[in-house]
C-alpha cells in the first residue's frame, strides 16, 4: 500500500496533474519525450518494444512519436486497461520468466525494434540492498532480451538505479552499443535514485 508520504506527494506532482491534463496514463511519458528530445532515439514509423510499461504512459508517448505508421509493443506482467492509440499492442508477460523473444518476434512477425525501453521495476520492499538487487536483475534480463530483439545501429533506455551493479552493467553495455549515456530525467520522483542508460548504435 502507498504511504501518506507518497499520496501527499503525489497530490503536489505537477508531472502527475499534466499527464492527466494531456491524456497520458502516467508521468513516464515525460521522461521519453525529454529523452526524444536530448539524443533523438525515435523517428516516426519506427517499431518500439517497452518492458515493464504498465499502465502505459511511455508507450502513449512512444506511440505519438513514430506516429501511425510505426508500432509500439508494450509489455508488462500486469494486464493493460484497452488503448485507444491503434498503434499499441499489448502482451502480458512477466520478462523473467516468460519467452519474451519469442512472443515479441512472433507479433512484429520477425522484424526487430528500432528502440528497447526498460521501464521495470520490481515490487519494493524498503530494503536498499534487496530492492537494488532486485532491480539489477530486472535492468540485466532487459539487457539480455534487447540484445535479441534491437536491430543493428538500434537503441536502448534502460532504467538502473546507482549502485555498484549499475557500473557493472554499464561495461555490459559499452560493449554492445556505440555510445552510452546516463540519462536522469527531470520527470522522475524526487525522492528516486533512478537514472537511464541511454546506449545507442547497437553493434550486431
Amino acid at each position: 500500500m502507498p504511504t501518506r508520504r507518497w499520496v501527499e506527494e503525489a497530490k503536489r506532482d505537477p508531472y502527475r496533474r499534466r499527464a492527466r491534463e494531456e491524456g497520458y496514463r502516467s508521468r513516464a511519458a515525460y521522461k521519453l519525450e525529454e529523452a526524444q528530445r536530448r539524443f533523438g532515439l525515435l523517428k516516426r514509423g519506427d517499431i518500439v518494444v517497452e518492458l515493464g510499461a504498465w499502465p502505459g504512459g511511455m508507450a502513449q508517448a512512444a506511440s505519438r512519436i513514430v506516429g501511425p505508421e510505426g508500432l509500439v509493443v508494450a509489455v508488462d506482467v500486469k494486464r493493460f486497461k484497452p488503448f485507444e492509440e491503434e498503434n499499441i499492442i499489448t502482451l502480458q508477460l512477466n520478462i523473467l520468466e516468460d519467452d519474451v523473444v519469442g512472443e515479441v518476434l512472433r507479433v512484429l512477425d520477425g522484424r526487430r525494434a528500432d528502440l528497447l525501453i526498460s521501464d521495470a521495476s520490481p515490487s519494493f520492499t524498503g530494503i536498499r540492498e534487496i530492492d537494488i538487487v532486485r532491480q539489477y536483475e530486472l535492468a540485466l534480463r532487459s539487457y539480455e532480451i534487447a540484445g535479441s530483439l534491437v536491430r543493428r545501429d538500434g537503441s536502448l533506455m534502460l532504467k538502473a538505479f546507482d549502485s555498484e551493479e549499475a557500473v557493472e552493467l554499464a561495461e555490459k553495455l559499452k560493449r554492445d552499443y556505440a555510445v552510452v549515456k546516463r540519462f536522469v530525467p527531470r520527470a522522475k520522483r524526487k525522492t528516486s535514485s533512478e537514472f537511464y542508460f541511454i546506449a545507442m548504435g547497437k553493434r550486431f
